[in-house]
């Protein structure tokens, strides 16, 4: 009767033992599955965020523009205009003198 009760336990082990063999080859099956998976994701989700990015300067670029256009008219509305003659000024050259304490 001991044999048997010591066969019966070796056989639970054995189970044991190939059972626990089985979960780790299938666990670490599906948690390789799901690393590829982000890596995947991850690599859209970076493709995404530039195109975000690109799309973002294009209507950055447009804002500017029509700022601009939107400044032009309000400028010629309040009677401002243009000035055609441009007037240049030259610095002329400067000359230094030197200060005495009595002055």
């Amino acid at each position: 009767m001991n044999i048997k009760a010591l066969q019966n336990n070796n056989n639970l082990i054995t189970s044991l033992c190939v059972s626990l063999l089985l979960f780790g080859v299938i666990a670490y099956i599906y948690f390789l599955s799901v690393s590829v998976v982000h890596v995947v994701m991850r690599k859209e989700a970076t493709t995404q965020i530039g195109e975000l990015r690109s799309e973002i300067a294009r209507l950055e670029t447009s804002y500017i523009e029509a700022k601009h256009q939107i400044s032009a008219r309000v400028a010629s509305l309040e009677g401002f205009n243009q000035n055609q003659e441009k007037v240049f000024i030259s610095k002329q050259e400067q000359s230094l003198v030197l200060r005495t304490a009595n002055e």
